[in-house]
C-alpha cells in the first residue's frame, strides 16, 4: 500500500513538472511572438501598467529616444514628457477619451521631437490593466511644413519684387520730376552767387524748394523699400484704410500716366484687422494693379475703391461677426464667366504668355483665407470687374481666452 502511494505521488509530480514545462514553453512562445510583433511595428510603442509605469517598449522606441528600460526601476510618463503632457495622457486614459494628442517626446539627450499619440486600455482575464501608447514621429512632417512655409514666404516676396518691376516706369517718372527740379534750382543758386547784388531771398526760396523735392524723392524711395522688404510673420492690428492710401500714393504716377480717374470711398470707421502688414499690402497691391492692367484699352478708365464694416458669417465659428469689406472695381475688359472660377488657381493667367506668372490672385486668395477671410468676384465681360475682400474686424476682446472670460 505504501509503495502504491509513492508511485501515485511520483506520477503526479512528473505530470506537474510536465505541465510547468509546457506552461513555460507557452509563455516563452508568447513572449517571443509578442517581441516579434513589437519589432514589426514601425511606430514607437509603449506598454504601461495601471500606475502608468513603462513595462515594455519596442525597439523603435528605444532606438529613437535613446532611453533604457530597467527591470528594477520602471520609467514613468514624466521621464518621457513634460509634466503637463504626462498629466494630459493620464487623464485621457482614465476618462477613456484618448483619441489623439500632439506633444513633444524627450529623446534622452536633452532634446525633444514632435509626436502624435494614440492610446487604448485593455484589461486581461485576470483583471490586469494595461495601457498601450503608440507614438508617430512627426519630425520629418514638421520639417517639410517649415520648408513649405518658407517657400510660400519666398514666393510672396518674389511676387512683390515682380510688382515693383512692373511699376519701374512709373517710379522712374516720379523720381525724375524732383531730381529735375533739384538740378534746376541748384543751377539758379550758382548763377545767383556769380551775379552782383543781394540774392539772399531768392537763394533761400530756391533752397527750400530743393529741400522739399529731396523729401519727395526720399518718400518715394522709402515707399519702395517698404514694398520690397521681407515678410514678417508677427501678427498685429493693421489699418486697411491706411494700407490702401499708402498703395495709392505709391501708384500715384502710374494712375496719372494711365489717365485713370480714382473714386475713393473709405469709411471713417476704424478698419483694423489682425494680420501682417506686408502680406495685406500684397493683397491690395495685386488687386489694384490687376484693375489698372484690365483698363489698358478703356477710353475713360475709372478705378473705384471702397471700405465698409459689415456683418458676415464666420465659417469657423458659424456666427455672424463684424467684418471689413474692401472692394476694388474697374470698368475694364471684365472676366468671362467660364474663367471666373479659375482665376484663383495657381499659374492661371489671362495675360499674354511671358508677361505674368499667374501667381498674383492665387497668393491673394491664400493670404486672405489665412486670416479667416474670403474673396468674391463679380464681373461682366466688357463692363469691368469688382473684387470684394472680407476680413474679420480686429477686436481686442477676441484675443481673450473664452475660459478666462467665463471665469471673470
Amino acid at each position: 500500500m505504501h509503495d502504491q502511494t509513492i508511485k501515485i505521488l511520483e506520477k503526479q509530480r512528473q505530470d506537474l513538472v510536465v505541465r510547468v514545462l509546457k506552461k513555460h514553453e507557452e509563455m516563452e512562445a508568447n513572449r517571443s511572438f509578442t517581441e516579434r510583433i513589437l519589432a514589426s511595428i514601425s511606430e514607437l510603442f509603449l506598454l504601461m501598467n495601471d500606475e502608468f509605469k513603462i513595462v515594455q517598449a519596442n525597439r523603435e522606441f528605444l532606438e529613437r529616444t535613446g532611453v533604457a528600460l530597467d527591470a528594477d526601476h520602471h520609467l514613468s510618463l514624466n521621464d518621457l514628457f513634460s509634466a503637463e503632457t504626462a498629466d494630459a495622457i493620464r487623464q485621457a486614459f482614465i476618462k477613456g477619451e484618448f483619441i489623439e494628442l500632439e506633444a513633444y517626446l524627450k529623446d534622452g539627450k536633452g532634446g525633444v521631437f514632435p509626436v502624435k499619440m494614440r492610446g487604448s486600455t485593455h484589461v486581461n482575464p485576470d483583471g490586469l490593466t494595461l495601457h498601450m501608447l503608440i507614438c508617430s514621429d512627426c519630425s520629418e512632417f514638421y520639417g517639410l511644413m517649415a520648408q513649405m512655409q518658407e517657400g510660400q514666404k519666398q514666393l510672396i516676396h518674389s511676387s512683390r519684387l515682380a510688382s515693383l518691376g512692373e511699376m519701374a516706369a512709373g517710379i522712374g517718372h516720379e523720381l525724375t520730376q524732383p531730381l529735375n527740379a533739384i538740378l534746376l534750382f541748384a543751377r539758379n543758386c550758382l548763377k545767383a552767387l556769380e551775379m552782383p547784388g543781394d540774392h539772399t531771398e531768392m537763394l533761400r526760396e530756391n533752397l527750400h524748394i530743393i529741400i522739399d523735392r529731396v523729401n519727395k524723392a526720399s518718400s518715394i524711395i522709402a515707399t519702395m523699400r517698404s514694398f520690397g522688404r521681407k515678410v514678417e510673420e508677427e501678427k498685429s492690428p493693421v489699418d486697411l484704410n491706411g494700407i490702401i492710401r499708402k498703395i495709392l500714393q505709391f501708384l500715384e504716377s502710374q494712375l496719372r500716366l494711365s489717365e485713370i480717374a480714382l473714386d475713393l470711398r473709405l469709411t471713417p470707421q476704424v478698419c483694423e484687422v489682425l494680420g501682417v502688414e506686408v502680406r495685406l499690402e500684397q493683397v491690395f497691391l495685386n488687386l489694384v494693379q490687376n484693375a489698372i492692367q484690365a483698363m489698358g484699352r478703356v477710353e475713360k478708365p475709372k478705378l473705384t475703391i471702397t471700405s465698409n464694416l459689415v456683418q458676415c458669417l464666420n465659417l469657423q465659428t458659424m456666427q455672424k461677426e463684424p467684418y471689413i469689406l474692401v472692394t476694388v472695381a474697374d470698368n475694364g475688359e471684365g472676366i468671362p464667366e467660364e474663367l471666373q472660377k479659375k482665376i484663383f488657381d495657381p499659374f492661371f493667367t489671362t495675360r499674354v504668355v511671358g508677361t505674368g506668372t499667374g501667381l498674383g490672385l492665387s497668393i491673394v486668395d491664400r493670404i486672405v483665407r489665412s486670416y479667416s477671410g474670403h474673396i468674391d468676384v463679380e464681373s461682366t465681360e466688357g463692363k469691368g470687374a469688382c473684387f470684394a475682400v472680407y476680413l474679420p474686424q480686429y477686436q481686442e476682446m477676441s484675443l481673450v481666452d473664452p475660459c478666462e472670460k467665463k471665469e471673470g
